[in-house]
C-alpha cells in the first residue's frame, strides 16, 4: 500500500491539478514533503509559483519575529520553523552569541549554580565540555580565586596528585611578587640583588636588573642634591623616581616628607602673561623698576613682594595695563607651607603695574607705586646694540625703546632694584654670564644718563640668600662683599653713576624668599620680602601728603 508521500508525489507527476496550494503548504509545514520534492516530481510551474511566493512571505515573517524578540529561544524557533532557511547562518550566530555571555556569566560566578544553569540552557552549547571539567573540578576554581599560598597548601593536602606542579607554580609567582614588593618599597641597591639572588629568572629580574644598573646614576644624583638642594629642578627629579632611579624614601632621607611630597606631586608651573606698558606710564606715581638678567629669579622676587603686601592686607591694585599680570603674581606667595615658583614670563613685553601700599595701622596712609617688571631679554638686546652686534628681531630694537622712554620721561620719581643671584656670577646664558650682562647694562644706563634727580633710591638686591653658608643676621654682610668682589665693575660702575646723578640711597640688600629646593618650590619666608616692602614704603610719599620724604 502507497505511502501518503507517495500519493502525494503520485500526483503532482500528473501536473498537480487536484492538489490545492493550502494542502500542500501543510504537507511541507509538517515534514512529510519537501518542495524540491514536488518540483521533481512534476508540480506545475503556476503552483510551484505560488508555493514559492507563500513560503517566502511566512519566511519573512518567521524572521522578523525572530529579530523582534532577539531571544535565543526565538532564534533556536526560527530554524525549527523555517522551510527555506534563508536567515539560518544569522540566526546560529545570534544563538552562538547567547551562548558565549551566558557562559562569561557563568565564569563570573563560577559556583556549581551557574555551571549548572549554562548547561540546562545551552545542551549542546559550545561550551559544554569545559563546562562539565569546570564542574567536576570546583575545589581547584575555588582555589584559585583565592589565590593566596595558604589556599594552594590546603589544596594539595585536601587533592595530593591534583594540580600539584600548578599549585607549586602559583605559590612561587606569589612568593616572587610579594618579594619584589618589599625589594621596591626598600628600593636599596642590596633588597634588588637579593631578589635576583632568590629569582634569576623571575618575573621582575629584568626591572631589578635595570634598577641595579640604574643605582650608579641614581647614587650621583642624590650626592648632588645632598650637597646642593637646587642642584635639579622638581620635575626632573619627579621623573627620576617615575624611572626607579631614585625612590621616595632616598628623597625623604635629604628633604623630609613634606618636602618630598611637594616635589612627587609637583606639576609644572604656567607661563605668566602679560600685556605691553601703553606709551607713557601714569603721572603723580613712584615709578620702581625691576632689572634682571635671565634667571636671576627677578619674577619670584617681584611675585613675592606682590604677594606678602597682600597677604599683609595693605596692597590695592588699581587699573592699570599690567592688572592681569600684577594678578597672577599676587597669588603666588598668599599660603604658608611650600609654595611653587612661578613659570616664564613673556619675553618682549614690559608691563605697567599700578598699587597702592598702605602703612601698617593706617589704611588711610597710601603710597602709590607704578611696578615695572623688566625683561631679561632687555640685559641681551641692550648687550647686543652696545657691542654693535646686529639684533635677532625688531622687537629686541621695541623693548629697548620702550623702556627708555619710560626712564627718560622724569615727571615722576624712580627706584630703581637691581636683581642678582648670588653665586650666579659666572653662570651663562647664550655663552654669557652675569657679569656680562649687568657690566654693560650698567655702563649703558651710565652713558644715556637714565639716573637724575628724580632717582630716589637704587638697590642691588641679592637674591637666593638662603644658599649662602653663614647665620641669617650676616647675611646683608656677605652680600655686599659678594657684590663688590664678584660683581666688582658693575658695582663700581654703578657707585659713580650714581654719584654722578647725586643718587643718596644707593645699597646692597640681602634677599631670600625663604628655603628654595628643587630649583621650583620654597618654603615661604617673608621677613627679607616685608624689609623690601618697608623701604618702599619709606620712599615715597603718601597719596595728597607733604614731600618730606624728598630728604629722607
Amino acid at each position: 500500500m502507497p505511502t501518503k508521500k507517495e500519493k502525494i508525489l503520485r500526483a503532482c507527476r500528473a501536473g498537480g491539478t487536484s492538489l490545492p496550494i493550502e494542502s500542500l503548504i501543510n504537507y511541507i509545514r509538517t515534514g512529510e514533503v519537501s518542495l524540491q520534492e514536488l518540483k521533481t516530481a512534476g508540480l506545475n510551474e503556476t503552483k510551484v509559483s505560488a508555493l514559492e511566493l507563500s513560503l517566502e512571505k511566512e519566511e519573512d515573517n518567521l524572521w522578523q519575529n525572530a529579530i523582534q524578540q532577539g531571544t535565543y529561544e526565538a532564534f533556536r524557533k526560527y530554524i525549527a520553523d523555517s522551510q527555506l532557511g534563508s536567515h539560518t547562518v544569522e540566526a546560529l550566530g545570534k544563538i552562538s552569541q547567547f551562548d558565549d555571555i551566558k557562559w562569561i556569566e557563568a565564569q563570573n560566578v563560577l559556583s556549581e549554580e551557574s555551571l549548572t544553569e549554562y548547561l540546562e540552557s545551552f545542551p549542546n552549547g559550545t561550551h559544554v565540555d569545559e563546562c562539565r571539567d569546570l564542574l567536576a573540578d570546583l575545589p581547584w576554581l575555588a582555589t584559585k580565586r583565592k589565590n593566596t599560598i595558604e589556599a594552594y597548601t590546603l589544596y594539595m593536602q585536601q587533592n595530593p596528585g591534583r594540580h600539584d606542579a600548578e599549585a607549586r607554580a602559583a605559590i612561587h609567582d606569589i612568593k616572587d611578587d610579594n618579594d619584589w614588593a618589599n625589594a621596591s618599597i626598600l628600593g636599596s641597591t642590596s633588597a634588588f640583588r637579593g631578589y635576583i639572588n632568590r629569582y634569576p629568572n623571575g618575573k621582575h629580574a629584568v626591572e631589578a636588573q635595570t634598577r641595579l644598573n640604574s643605582g650608579a646614576a641614581g647614587e650621583f644624583l642624590l650626592d648632588a642634591l645632598r650637597g646642593d638642594p637646587n642642584a635639579y629642578g622638581a620635575a626632573y627629579i619627579k621623573q627620576q623616581v617615575e624611572n626607579h632611579v631614585i625612590t621616595k624614601h632616598d628623597l625623604e632621607d635629604i628633604f623630609g616628607s613634606d618636602k618630598t611630597r611637594a616635589i612627587i606631586d609637583f606639576e609644572t608651573a604656567d607661563d605668566l602673561t602679560n600685556e605691553n606698558g601703553p606709551e607713557e606710564l601714569q603721572p603723580n606715581s613712584t615709578e620702581v623698576y625691576f632689572w634682571g638678567t635671565p634667571g636671576s629669579g627677578k619674577t619670584c622676587a617681584l611675585g613675592t613682594i606682590i604677594s606678602t603686601a597682600k597677604r599683609n592686607g595693605i596692597l590695592e591694585v588699581k587699573p592699570s595695563s599690567g592688572r592681569h599680570y600684577l594678578n597672577q603674581l599676587s597669588n603666588l606667595f598668599v599660603s604658608d607651607g611650600i609654595c611653587k615658583l612661578p613659570g616664564s614670563t613673556p619675553l618682549f613685553n614690559i608691563p605697567e603695574m599700578i598699587i597702592h601700599l598702605s602703612e601698617k595701622g593706617n589704611q588711610r596712609k597710601q603710597h602709590r607705586l607704578t611696578l615695572v617688571d623688566l625683561a631679561g631679554e632687555l640685559f641681551n638686546s641692550v648687550y647686543f646694540s652696545e657691542n654693535n652686534l646686529p639684533l635677532d628681531t625688531t622687537q629686541q630694537q621695541q623693548v629697548v625703546d620702550k623702556a627708555m622712554s619710560y626712564l627718560k620721561d622724569r615727571r615722576n620719581n624712580k627706584i630703581h632694584f637691581f636683581i642678582v643671584e648670588y653665586g650666579a656670577h659666572n653662570k651663562t646664558w647664550d655663552g654669557l654670564n652675569m657679569t656680562n650682562y649687568l657690566d654693560t647694562m650698567v655702563q649703558f644706563l651710565k652713558t644715556n644718563k637714565v639716573f637724575s634727580k628724580s632717582t630716589v633710591g637704587v638697590y642691588v638686591l641679592v637674591t637666593k640668600c638662603d644658599k649662602m653658608n653663614c647665620r641669617v643676621e650676616d647675611r646683608p654682610r656677605v652680600a655686599n662683599e659678594y657684590v663688590k668682589q664678584e660683581l666688582h665693575s658693575f658695582w663700581n660702575t654703578l657707585e659713580e653713576t650714581c654719584r654722578l646723578a647725586r643718587v643718596k640711597d644707593l645699597k646692597t640688600l640681602s634677599f631670600s624668599i625663604g628655603d628654595v629646593f628643587a630649583q621650583n618650590l620654597c618654603v615661604y619666608d617673608g621677613v627679607d620680602t616685608n624689609k623690601v616692602i618697608e623701604k618702599l614704603i619709606t620712599k615715597t610719599p603718601t597719596i595728597g601728603g607733604m614731600f618730606d620724604w624728598l630728604m629722607q
